[in-house]
C-alpha cells in the first residue's frame, strides 16, 4: 500500500504544479487578447477617420476605399477578439467590455453581424466614390454598427 499512496501524492504534486502553470498562461493570454482587442478596435478608428476625411475634402479616395475594406475584415473578426474569460478593462484604461457579452453571446453576434453588414454596404458606397451614398453608410454604421454594440457591450470608464 505505501507505493500506492507515494502514487497518489506525487500525482497530487504534479497536478498542483501543472495548475500553477497553465493558471499563469491565460493570464499571459488574457493580456494578448486585450491588447489584440485594443487595436483592432484603434484600427476600426483609423480607418473611419480615414473614410471621414474623404468625405471632408481631406484624403484621397483610395485611401478611404482600403479602409473601408479593412473595416469589413475586422468587423468579422470582432468575436473572436473576445474569448471567454477575457473581460476587463482595455489596456490604455479608457474601456471596459461590460459581462453582458459573456452572458447573451447571441445577442453579441446579433450586434456584430450588424455592424459587419453595414461596413459591407460601406464599402460598396465607397467603392462608388459618390460622398451622397457614401454619407448614409458612414454614418449608418457609426450610430447603428459600432455604436449599437459599444451602447451595450462596453463600458466608458471614467478618470
Amino acid at each position: 500500500m505505501v507505493p500506492l499512496t507515494k502514487s497518489l501524492v506525487v500525482g497530487a504534486a504534479l497536478s498542483i504544479v501543472l495548475a500553477a502553470i497553465n493558471g499563469a498562461a491565460p493570464a499571459q493570454d488574457k493580456e494578448t487578447v486585450l491588447k489584440n482587442r485594443q487595436a483592432t478596435m484603434k484600427e476600426q478608428g483609423s480607418d473611419l477617420q480615414n473614410i471621414k476625411s474623404y468625405l471632408d475634402g481631406k484624403a484621397e479616395l483610395e485611401k478611404a476605399k482600403s479602409s473601408a475594406l479593412n473595416l469589413t475584415q475586422t468587423t468579422k473578426k470582432i468575436p473572436e477578439l473576445f474569448p471567454p474569460g477575457t473581460a476587463g478593462r482595455s489596456p490604455d484604461g479608457d474601456y471596459e467590455a461590460k459581462p453582458e457579452i459573456w452572458i447573451d453571446w447571441n445577442k453579441f453576434l446579433d450586434a456584430q453581424k450588424t455592424a459587419a453588414a453595414k461596413a459591407d454596404t460601406l464599402l460598396v458606397a465607397v467603392n462608388s466614390g459618390d460622398k451622397t451614398k457614401i454619407e448614409p453608410a458612414f454614418s449608418d454604421l457609426g450610430k447603428n454598427g459600432c455604436g449599437g454594440c459599444h451602447t451595450t457591450f462596453r463600458e466608458k470608464i471614467e478618470k
